[in-house]
Order: structure tokens, then sequence, then C-alpha cells
């Protein structure tokens, strides 16, 4: 037996020996092997592998960048797409042009917008770099921006540079709709610049844009952009525009070429497909094929290291293999045929330990698993279903909410059945607090003697754990009131059958609005899952009570409006009655009808009071037969004879008699009450000073009127004494107005006469210092000559005011009359430049003219004219401090025009029409440095309107001014203008 034994044993260690020499052998020469092979292979693909992850990332980056720059495109295309909504396009022509510019503003790119209509015109431009235009009309019908939109939707035209420098594209989009209009945008691509930045590769690589032919559109370096520079002759350019990204390959699109200074880069490509440009990506190739110099080191020592560690492994991995893989085969059977209680022993201290770890987890997971899966299924099935009971709930809920929004109750019955269902309860109950009492609104579960009880108690304050629900607002849970310290009821809640409690407040902005209660008869305690339930229904139920409150609210403020819409159009129609026409009698008849209509009345009138007899009179009245009016109107009211119109009128108020026939026997009252009517609302019409008389409207019903029918009735009452105020004031106008047109005809006739007498003798001063100075009465000192030119200087000066203001009391009297004959406005403008010629040269003023070529020969008083145009240049060289005053004269559509225009201070907009007024100027202060009637320019308008024509200014401060003299050539004299 023990020789048998030993036997075996030798046996088995020389197997075993073998097996270890064998598997150390064979491992050693194997990894040696493949070390060896994998060693000189690894360099080659490792090298290969490396310059195709170079090819493939560059690829993606160019890939990437040009999906971004699609994405910014997009975007555009995007904002603009709205804009080709049919309903958009039936808009008003200021909604769109709001809309444009709006959409000006959040694109920044978008440089201009325009919209064509069905048949390829102009209807609407908008744009940041030219004036905005609308309804132009421009025919671009053949154009490729309105074709090819209709055809394709939408057309992107190829770039091109504005000012070559900026780089632009236009894109087009259909309309929907049938007969469609195209939006077209122009857009600025150098705000890809921003999205070409972004794009980082490596530490010095860059990403650039070019289009169809070669041209850089976006480049880090903007400048390049902005000089127009042309890429297309860099081969790597010239090769992807000669083949399609279709016809190449990843790696074909990716080569090593010299970029456009030279330099040699790794550059790849990728197509933006909608517009056909060409996004490249370039990164140095020095930084490029770093990684595959560093990989190629590597590798070399990697594989004299891995001849070393064959050996050593092959020794080691033959030594812990045999006998651990074994344990895992014998284990892996076991553990198969079902016996999940056997371990695996290994304890090698590496992987195979782990396994035997993992095939150990398996058999307790397994034998675990198969322990506890039938309870985890009835478990996850229950959860399941009480889930799905939950949402069929809310669901239930939810439909109640939508069915009825302006009633809640439908909610509360939902919700209480819900609750004392899904929750386990014998009965749900909802309550609503109004601040001060619980409601019972609700309840579920019940059983019928039981309800009036309950519901005798509410409405009343709350008290206990409802109480302390609402004053606290959050969740009241008792799990048995006979032990909750919190119940002074307990014995008393307990006696009425209920023992387990849940209240869940409903909390509206921080407040509560009520509770949902749900009870047990026995003590248990409510799950976390049914309280939250219970809080969902209470979300529910706010919603549902601020839907019925926002609904009625709603139904309330529809039925204001319309009554305020109503009152307002009529307040409306009464003003333009009150604006528009000065007929007392059709402004009080609108008045009255709108009244009683408004008012809901039968009748009513207006009672005009005479203060002088005390006596009321019928002005104007609606609702009455022609007998009744004429009853009424041939009573003599005295104010002493109606108490209810005296009342009114005295007290300044409204005064209502809801029964007429309880009050005295008065005449106008016995007329009204035997025509039917019952009632009557009387106003008194108050005006600033003094009462006008009444607004009357009666009812054939007894009753008073409502409060806001007597406001409204007062506001009619305000407008029917504005209207006779306005009727007397214009009365007083009238007549003021023609005694003010006399006093002015006075007036104009004696300053024609004095400024005649004046003139005269003024005349003669300046003759006879004309003649001292010439020295015909002897020499004289130059100091009297001095005095002599400051009186002759002075005394012109007079004599120009003199006849200015004799010309313009001529005006004034129509006392003016042009002598109409040819004149050439070529040579009135050359006299004009000659006359002034002086005193711009005194001031350092050039005078220029620019007369047109072929002027007609005009008609009309060729000495006005030249007296008007002396006014404007005389204006032009005072005002004019430096720089040039210019005469321009043209003659277009039967007119001529003449501009003067300076370099001037400019005039304000606020003075631009003050100027041309008599006695007025810009600076009328006792200071004011330029002399000067202020009559200069108001006689040379209305000498522009004698002759059919008009005298207009142009200017802003500081910018000079342009007066523009437009007359007819063959004008003749308007007599109405010299009035």
């Amino acid at each position: 037996m023990s020789a048998s034994s030993g036997d075996g044993t030798s046996s088995a260690r020389p197997r075993g020996g073998r097996l270890f020499v064998k598997y150390v052998i064979w491992l050693i020469g194997l990894v040696s092997l493949v070390l060896v092979a994998n060693g000189m292979l690894e360099v080659w693909f490792s090298y290969e592998e490396a310059k195709q992850t170079l090819v493939r990332i560059q690829q993606e980056k160019a890939e990437s960048a040009a999906r971004r720059i699609v994405e910014f495109v997009d975007e555009i295309e995007h904002q603009i797409g709205w804009t080709t909504n049919a309903q958009w396009a039936r808009g008003s022509a200021d909604q769109r042009r709001f809309d444009y510019l709006r959409l000006l503003r959040q694109v920044p790119a978008i440089t201009e917008l325009e919209q064509l209509d069905g048949d390829g015109r102009e209807q609407l431009k908008v744009s940041r770099l030219a004036m905005d235009v609308a309804g132009s009309g421009i025919d671009y019908s053949e154009e490729p921006r309105f074709k090819e939109a209709v055809a394709r939707k939408i057309w992107f035209s190829p770039v091109y540079f504005r000012k070559q420098s900026e780089p632009y594209m236009t894109i087009a989009l259909a309309q929907a709709g049938g007969h469609p209009g195209v939006t077209v945008a122009e857009v600025n691509l150098k705000l890809i610049w921003d999205v070409v930045s972004a794009i980082k590769v490596g530490k010095a690589g860059y990403a650039y844009v070019v289009g169809q032919d070669g041209r850089l559109i976006a480049h880090p370096d903007i400048s390049l952009v902005l000089r127009d520079t042309d890429l297309s002759a860099l081969p790597q350019v010239a090769k992807a525009l000669a083949a399609p990204d279709s016809m190449q390959d990843a790696a074909e699109r990716v080569t090593i070429a010299p970029n456009y200074a030279g330099a040699s880069v790794l550059t790849a490509h990728a197509t933006i497909a909608p517009l056909h440009w060409l996004v490249f990506v370039e990164l140095p190739a020095s930084e490029a094929l770093e990684p595959l110099y560093a990989l190629l080191a590597r590798s070399g020592a990697l594989l004299g290291l891995g001849f070393l560690l064959a050996a050593i492994a092959g020794w080691l991995l033959a030594r812990h293999m045999v006998i651990p893989i074994r344990r895992l085969q014998l284990g892996a059977e076991r553990l198969g045929s079902g016996e999940f209680d056997y371990r695996i022993e290994v304890r090698t201290g590496d992987e195979i330990e782990e396994l035997a770890d993992c095939f150990n987890r398996m058999g307790a997971q397994l034998q675990e698993s198969y322990a506890t899966l039938e309870s985890k299924v009835e478990a996850r099935t229950r959860d399941l279903s009480e889930a799905l009971d939950h949402q069929t709930a809310t669901s239930d809920v939810l439909r109640a909410i939508s069915s009825s929004p302006a009633d809640a109750q439908p909610v509360f019955e939902a919700i209480a059945a819900s609750a004392q269902r899904l929750c386990e309860g014998d009965f749900g109950v909802i309550f609503r607090y109004d601040g001060r009492l619980a409601h019972l609104v609700a309840l579920h579960g019940i059983d019928v003697e039981e309800i009036a009880p309950l519901q005798a108690a509410f409405p009343s304050e709350p008290v206990g754990l409802l109480a302390e629900a609402i004053e606290q607002r959050t969740v009241v849970h008792a799990p048995d009131i006979m032990v909750d310290p919190r119940s002074r009821m307990r014995h008393t809640v307990a006696k009425a059958g209920g023992r387990a409690f849940v209240f869940v407040p409903m909390v509206r902005d921080g407040l509560a609005i009520g509770a949902i209660l749900v009870m047990r008869r026995r003590p248990s305690a409510f799950t976390d899952v049914q309280i939250n339930l219970l809080q969902t229904f209470a979300d529910q139920a706010v919603i549902a009570i601020e839907n019925a409150r926002l609904l009625g609210e709603l139904r309330q403020r529809t039925t204001e409006l319309a009554r305020s819409v109503d009152e307002l159009t009529t307040l409306r129609e009464v003003g333009q009655a009150v604006s528009s026409t000065l007929d007392l009698g059709t402004v009080l008849t609108t008045i009255v009808t709108r009244a009683v209509a408004l008012s809901g009345a039968d009748a009513g009138a207006i009672f005009r009071y005479r203060k002088s007899d005390r006596r009321f009179l019928l002005g104007t009245s609606w609702g009455y037969d022609e007998a009744l009016t004429e009853q009424i109107r041939g009573v003599r009211i005295r104010e002493d004879e109606t108490m209810a119109l005296a009342r009114a009128v005295k007290a300044r108020a409204p005064v209502q008699i809801p029964d007429l026939s309880a009050g005295p026997h008065l005449p106008l009252r016995d007329i009204i009450v035997a025509a039917g009517f019952r009632s009557v609302l009387i106003v008194p019409l108050v005006g600033a000073e003094r009462v006008f008389g009444a607004l009357a409207i009666q009812k054939k019903t007894l009753g008073e009127f409502p409060e806001d029918t007597v406001h409204l009735m007062q506001t009619f009452a305000s407008q029917s004494a504005l209207a006779i105020q306005n009727a007397n004031l214009f009365r007083e106008v009238e007549e003021q107005g023609r005694a003010l047109a006399v006093a002015s005809l006075h007036k104009s006739q004696f300053l024609a006469n004095m400024s005649h007498e004046l003139r005269t003798p003024l005349n003669a001063i300046l003759g006879y210092a004309e003649l001292l100075a010439d020295g015909i009465y002897g020499d004289l000192p130059e100091k009297v000559l001095d005095v002599l030119a400051r009186v002759q200087a002075n005394g012109k000066h007079l004599l120009s005011l003199i006849n200015d203001v004799l010309d313009f009391s001529k005006i004034e009297a129509g006392q003016l009359t042009l002598a109409i004959d040819d004149y050439s406005m070529a040579a009135i403008v050359t006299s004009v430049v000659a006359s002034t010629e002086s005193l711009a040269r005194a001031k350092g003023l050039t005078l220029g003219t620019n007369i047109a070529d072929g002027m007609p020969l005009g008609r009309g008083d060729e000495r006005r004219l030249a007296q008007a145009l002396l006014n404007l240049v005389g204006n032009a060289i005072k005002f004019t401090d430096e720089g040039t005053v210019e005469l321009a004269a043209t003659a277009t559509g039967g007119n001529f025009e003449v501009a003067v225009r300076d370099t001037g201070p400019g005039i304000a907009v606020a003075d631009q029409e003050r100027i041309f007024e008599e006695f007025h100027q810009v600076d009328n202060t006792t200071t004011r440095e330029k002399g000067g009637t202020g009559l200069g320019l108001a006689i040379a308008k209305r000498i522009a309107e004698m002759h059919g024509g008009r005298l207009t200014v142009e200017s802003a401060p500081g910018l000079g001014s342009t007066f523009r003299l437009v007359v007819p050539v063959q004008a003749e004299e308007q007599k109405e203008a010299a009035q």
C-alpha cells in the first residue's frame, strides 16, 4: 500500500514538473517571439496609428469648426424665418418695419432687411447703413434673390466684399402661403470672426474660412479679411476647391502644406455644405508631429525592457496559473450544478484570486436572489399598483378642475373621495377657511345619519388639530387621538368613532385657505406616501379655488369694462360734438340723446336758467312728444314754482325724486306726471362762475337712479355747461375780432403816413450831410468829417428801418401792390450779389453764386423780389462771422428756387417759425449784438406769398442756415397774401 502510494506520488511530480517546464519554455519562447515581432511592428504601426490619430483629430476639428459656422448661419436663418410667416406679411407697414428694426437689434450680423412681395417688388427696406425705404416698388423679380428663393425656399448668395474690404452674403427666404414674397437679409460675415477666433487648435493652430472662389471670409487675423485676401493659390485650398469632399476620404482632406506665410503646417478642411464654403484648420507641422517622435523613442525603450520582463513573467505565470486554474475549473463546475453554497479557496493574491472571489460573490448573490426573488416581485407589484392608483386619482382631480373652472365643488367632491379611498380612511372631509370661520364643503364615506349633525356644527371657528393645521400651515398627524397630548377633545372625538387623523392645510400665498381631513376609526399611522398624496390634493384644491376666484373676477371685470367702454364711447361722441361744432342746439341734443340712452331713462331735457328773471326755459329734449314739448315751452317755469330744479341749481348738486306723484302740485311737475313719468334725476349745469341750467332725465318707473349713473350724468352736465360757455365765448371772440381788425387797419394806415412824413426830412438831412462831406461848402476838419460819416451811416440805417416799417405798413393796410412785368432771375441774383459784396468783404466772408444755365424769363415784380433777396443776403452776412454765404438759383417745375446758404450759428427748431413774425429776432434781448427791426424776413415772406410762392428755412444750431425762396416763373399777384 505504501509502495503503491510512493509510486503514485513519484509519477505525479514529473507530470507536474513537465507541465511547469513546458509552460515556462512556451511562455518565454512565445513572449520573446511576440515581443520581437511586436516590437518591430509596434514601431511602424504606432507611427502610422499616431499619424492617423493626428489626421483624425485634425479632420474632426475642421468638421467641428464647420458645424459651428453652420450653426451660426442656421441661427441667422432661424431669426429671419419668423418674418416669412404669411400672417406677418399681412401686417401693417409700421409693424413690419418695427419687427425688422427689432431683428437688426437682435442679430448684429444682419445689416439690411428687404421685403419683396409676390411679384418681386420691394415693399420695405430697413438698413443700418442707409436710409429706410418703404414702398419703393423696385423690381427684383429676375434676380436670383427672388427667383431662387421662391424655387428653393432659401437662397445663399456667393460672398461679396462691400467697399472691397468687408465680406457680405445675401440670404433670401421665401415666405409661406400662395404667391409668396421673399425676405432678403444682407449679412456681414465679419462677425464670423468671433466664431473662428473661438476655435482653439493646439498651441499655435488656427482656423479660417474661404469662399467658393478662394477669397478669405474669416480669419483670427481680421486684417487679412479686411484686405480681401485671396488664398486660392495655396495648394491645400486649390486642391479642396478642385475636388469636393464626396470625392476625398478623410486622409486625403488632411495634408502637410505651406500656409499663407510660407510655414509648413498640418492642414485639414471641411465643407460648409449649405454655403459651399471651406473651413481650414491648420497646425504647425513641428507641433503636430512632436508626439510621434516621442512615441518612437518610448517604443524603442519599451521593446528592450519587454525582452527582460518576458522571461521573468513566463516563469511567474507558469508557477501561479496551473493550480489556481484547476480550482477555478472545479468551482465553476459545482456552481453550475446548483451548489450555490460552495466557495472556491484560492490565495494567489492576484487577478485569479479576484476571479475566485467574484465566483464566490456570484454564488452568494445567486443563493440570496433565489431565496428573496418572490418577495421582491410581490413588493414591486404592490408599489406599482399603489402608484397607478395615485396617478389615476390625481388625473381624476385634474379632469374635474378642467371641466368646471368656475365651480370648485366638483373638485372638492373628487378630492374627498380619492383621499378617503387611497389613504385607507373611513371618511374624508374638505374644509374652507375664510380667515375667521371654517366651512365644511365636501364629505365622503360618512353615513347619512351622521352628516346632518356634522354639517350643523359648521361654519365655526377652527379648534384642536384643525386650528393647529390652519394656524401653523403644516401637516398635523395623530396616529391615535387617545394618546396625542395636542387634542383637548380626544374623548369626545373617540366616542364619535375617530381614532387616527391627518390634517393637510391648503395654502395660498403663505395663508391657509382650508384643510383636508382623513380619519380612521382604528388607531394607525398614515404613511409618508399617503401624506404626500394628500399634499398634492391640497395643491390641486388651491388651484381649483384660485381658478374659480379668477374666473369670477374676470367676469365681473368684463362686465364693468363693457359698461366703461360704452360710457367712454358716449363721452367721446359728446366730446367730439362739443369740439367739432359751435352749434349749441346740435351739441345739447347729442348730450340729451346719449344721456337718456346710457342711463336707461325714458326721456330727458336740458333747461336753461335765466338769472335776470329767475326762470327756467326748455332748451332741448328727447323722448317728449311734440305736444308735451309745446306744453312745457308754453309754461312760465319760475324758480319758486319748481322745487327740484331750484334746489339743484342753488346747491349745485344732483337732486333725485324717486316718486314724483308724492310731491306738491306745481305746473312743471303736474305736466311731467300727467305724461306718465314717475321719477326724475336733475343735475345742474355748473360753469366756472355761474349756473347755466340743469339736465333732467325721467323714468316711467319709481325708484332712484344708480350712483354710477348720477356720476355719468354729472359728466354730461359738465359737457353741456362747457358747450354753452364755448358758444358764449365764441360770440365774444367774434365781436372782439371785428374790433381788432378795425384797430389794426387804423394802425397800419397811421404807420404808413408817419413813415412817409419821417422819410422826407431824413432824406434832406442825408443830402446835406453828403454835400458837407463832399466839400461843397468848403473844407472841413477831419474830426468833423468823421462825425458826418457817422451821421450818414446812422441816417441810412434809420432810413432803411423807416422803409421797412413803411413797406410792412403798406402790406398790413393792403396798399402794397406788385408791378408785374418780365424780369430775369439771374440778373436779380447778380445785382443782389453786387450790392452786398462790399459788406461780405468787410467781414472777411466769401460771397458766392451758383446760377443754373438756361433759366427762363420770369414775370413778376422785379424790384420787390430783389428787395426780398437783399433782406435774406443781408441777414446772412449780418449773422455770419466767418465762412461763406452762397446764392444758388434754379428753375424746376414752373418755379424759380433761390437758396441763400450761410455758415452762421444756425437757428434752433423752436425759433424757426417765430423768425418770420414781424418785429421778431432770435436774440430779442436789449443787449443783442446784431441790429435791425425784425421786419426783413416778415417782408420777404409777404413778398413771396404775394407772388404765389413761399419762403422756408432749414437750419440747426452750429450748422448754418438755408433760406429757400420759391416763386412761380409766371406769377400773378395774390391779393389775399397782402392782407
